[in-house]
């Protein structure tokens, strides 16, 4: 006699029912295992359990600290050549994938722009990847880059410019002299500098649409002045000033071996691409950096500004000066800022966030410039709650630099915080060579990335109660609905900046 399975419909002989059932109740040998208890927990039993025994070894109680072994790491180092030109060429191999990145440094920047062409070495870097180079037209680079499955961009900060190639390592000796064209005899289109321009007139018609972006612009300009070279940006009356001649004369003035880098990391063979680096740009001769003389730094006097937006979450920013770069002042100032705003940490964030509820998250960071750099605190909240949340904001930084410093554990926590982070600096060949040719670029010793993590250790706490006190001058930015503010003269003075690219 036959059953059937009938979750199957598979025949199943008795003889084999009974032994399974005999199986099944065969009781299993069990084992009583002692947990650990918790606070709060003492008079959960004892459980019995079929699940095995930890080994001795996992058998950790959570709060036990379990030592870990200090995180060591070695900064590989670019080697550095000379092409007969002077160029400085920063090689770093990497051969896990078969591709090549090469950039182009150059120590041009918007902050060499004439005042009343503001945009001009922004517009003139990215015309040079768009706008044809050598005997190619615009059209033939775009095809002859695209077909090979590459990349070419082109971009300017403050103070640099950069140029950059990514291509198959295969494509070398093809690809290089059209990016040698690229950065010493562009074309500069006509019909591609009207499509460039039209797309800056946008970008700048839309410095609107984001209300976080007004609030850095206007604590930018604050902080600098809004005429100075840190803190004035383009407008539609600078960038319809420039025309191609501008462009042209640009590249050819100050675009200049003498002062480029050229930086090569991924997968390339040196003995081959050395020769080629010199066939291609051994013999630039250039033009030559413009020079540039910093105005010294100003006191601030503390100031309350409304930028008036119908906006939910008013974006309140509170700015001052940072740090000048290659100063000792870098090490306490971000230890400060991490303290003060980092995610889960900082005291602005556990109090203006944890335990008020005011805001999701308040932050603070600094940053280092040719004159001063910045710090900055920050946190989005309700507009009618934005007073409180100043209020305790202004506390803590104030409480920072006189009856509340950092402590030991605040300041241990930054540091371990910062060395753990450091690590992510170095994480790919191009990285890596980009950011010591831009830190030789700006002037800083070559053992500043190899005494960074040394220097961040050797920081007090008495080191950094100086450094919130030198937070003076503060300027506080406020974007919101002025109606739902409240009164905020409590603060100082309020001044209204309806135009954030007119203000004064």
């Amino acid at each position: 006699m036959i059953d059937t399975d009938r979750a199957h419909g598979l025949p199943l002989p008795r003889l084999a029912v009974l032994v399974l059932f005999a199986a099944c109740a065969t009781p299993q040998a069990t084992q009583t295992v002692a947990t650990k208890r918790e606070p709060g927990l003492e008079s959960m039993p004892n459980r019995s359990t079929t699940i095995r025994q930890l080994p001795p070894a996992l058998d950790i109680d959570p709060a036990t600290k379990v030592p870990t072994a200090p995180l060591e790491f070695a900064i590989r180092q670019p080697e550095i050549v000379k092409l007969k030109n002077g160029i400085q060429v920063y090689l770093l191999p990497d051969r896990t994938t078969p591709l090549l990145l090469i950039r182009a440094l150059l120590p041009n920047g918007s902050a060499d722009d004439p005042v009343d062409k503001v945009g001009l070495n922004a517009i003139m870097t990215v015309l040079l990847a768009e706008g044809g180079a050598g005997t190619r037209t615009p059209e033939q680079l775009d095809e002859l880059i695209e077909s090979r499955a590459a990349d070419l961009s082109a971009g300017a900060g403050d103070e640099n410019a950069v140029v950059t190639l990514s291509l198959r390592s295969e494509d070398l000796a093809l690809l290089l002299p059209a990016f040698a064209d690229v950065v010493q005899r562009p074309r500069f289109d006509e019909k591609r500098f009207t499509v460039v321009t039209g797309r800056v007139f946008e970008a700048i018609r839309r410095r609107e649409d984001t209300p976080a972006d007004v609030a850095s612009r206007a604590v930018t300009k604050a902080v600098f002045g809004p005429q100075s070279v840190l803190g004035r940006e383009s407008t539609e009356a600078t960038v319809k000033a420039i025309t191609v001649g501008d462009l042209k004369k640009l590249h050819e003035k100050t675009w200049g071996s003498k002062d480029a880098r050229l930086i090569v990391s991924g997968d390339f063979d040196r003995a081959t691409l050395i020769p080629l680096l010199e066939k291609e740009f051994g013999a630039w001769k250039g033009g030559v950096a413009p020079i540039r003389k910093w105005d010294a730094p100003t006191p601030l006097t503390p100031r309350l500004i409304v930028v008036p937006r119908k906006i939910a979450q008013a974006k309140v920013r509170i700015g001052t000066y940072g740090y000048q770069r290659r100063s000792e002042k870098e090490y306490p100032l971000r230890l400060l800022a991490t303290s003060l705003g980092a995610f889960g940490v900082g005291r602005l964030y556990k109090e203006i966030r944890d335990e008020r509820g005011l805001a999701y998250s308040a932050n603070a960071s600094v940053s280092p410039g040719p004159t001063s750099g910045m710090f900055v605190a920050s946190f989005d909240t309700k507009p009618d709650q934005v007073g409180e949340a100043l209020e305790v904001a202004l506390r803590i930084l104030k409480d920072s630099a006189t009856t509340a410093p950092l402590t030991a554990q605040e300041l241990r926590t930054a540091q371990d915080m910062a060395t753990n982070a450091f690590a992510f600096r170095f994480e790919g060949a191009a990285k890596i060579a980009l950011e010591r040719a831009t830190f030789d670029l700006l002037g800083y010793p070559a053992d500043y990335l190899p005494q960074w993590r040394a220097k961040i250790g050797e920081v007090k706490e008495s080191d950094a109660k100086t450094a919130a006190a030198a937070l003076t001058g503060l300027q506080i930015v406020i974007v919101g609905p002025p109606d739902k503010l409240g009164d905020l003269s409590r603060f100082g003075s309020v001044v209204t900046i309806n135009d954030v690219e007119q203000f004064k």
